[in-house]
């Protein structure tokens, strides 16, 4: 498992990737650290009028974290139905080249001491036949920063996550809390310390909620929540 690649998955959809990915990043920078960011797949993708792409997530990072890099180097595939990869391939038709992929991350991986690579969904979220999103971390010899969820179920979902991880050889980097849906049931205020003591995965950051404005602030205060949130110094070597 390389120190230097990570891949950022989660324990389900919508628990806040793409905002964790940003964060990661801007942490990277603000110690100096040269980091590139890469988002391989993306579904929901609309074609603007022009014929352009409206990309999302991959478009999110590279305008906040300041990235270079064309949005095609950065998103090499998307589909405009926001299903799985596998099934939007199935209804939309065209090629998912897992080659392709690999290609465009080791010419990103030239350009940075450090890679983030951003899933779509979870570790077993359909690519093609054969393929499962997990598998893109094994080929890049990834350390997994797993995004959970705040409130009841997270300890089951994380710890499965986990387990299925290990099995595939697969080391995981680090854990990261991420409050995105707003949970205030009882088990919140208790579940990290809960987690902690069933896993020695280290967990480098626990988020708040923050309002969907938030997360779109300037870049002054995604730097300021970067800093407050997010601790790379229990997975730098």
């Amino acid at each position: 498992m390389s120190n230097k690649i990570f891949f950022i998955t989660g324990i389900d959809t919508n628990v806040g990737k793409t905002f964790v990915s940003l964060l990661l990043l801007l942490a990277f920078k603000q110690r100096g650290l040269n980091a590139g960011y890469m988002k391989p797949v993306e579904t929901g993708v609309k074609i603007n009028e022009d014929g352009s792409k409206n990309y999302l997530d991959g478009g999110y990072v590279k305008k906040y974290g300041s990235l270079s890099e064309e949005p095609d180097i950065i998103t090499p595939y998307t589909f405009r139905s926001p299903l799985s990869p596998y099934a939007a391939l199935k209804q939309e038709g065209g090629d998912l080249c897992i080659k392709e992929i690999l290609f465009k991350f080791y010419y990103l991986n030239k350009a940075y001491d450090y890679m983030l690579v951003e899933g779509a969904g979870g570790m077993l979220v359909p690519l093609k036949k054969k393929h499962f999103m997990i598998d893109i971390a094994k080929y890049i010899d990834a350390g997994i920063i797993l995004v959970t969820k705040a409130g009841l179920g997270m300890i089951n979902q994380t710890l499965l996550n986990i387990e299925y991880a290990k099995s595939r050889g697969i080391g995981i980097s680090g854990i990261i809390i991420n409050n995105v849906l707003n949970e205030n049931d009882e088990s919140v205020p208790s579940n990290k310390e809960i987690l902690g003591e069933f896993t020695d995965v280290p967990i480098i950051g626990d988020i708040p909620y923050l309002p969907e404005k938030k997360r779109s602030e300037n870049i002054n205060m995604l730097n300021d929540l970067a800093l407050k949130y997010i601790d790379l110094g229990k997975i730098l070597v």
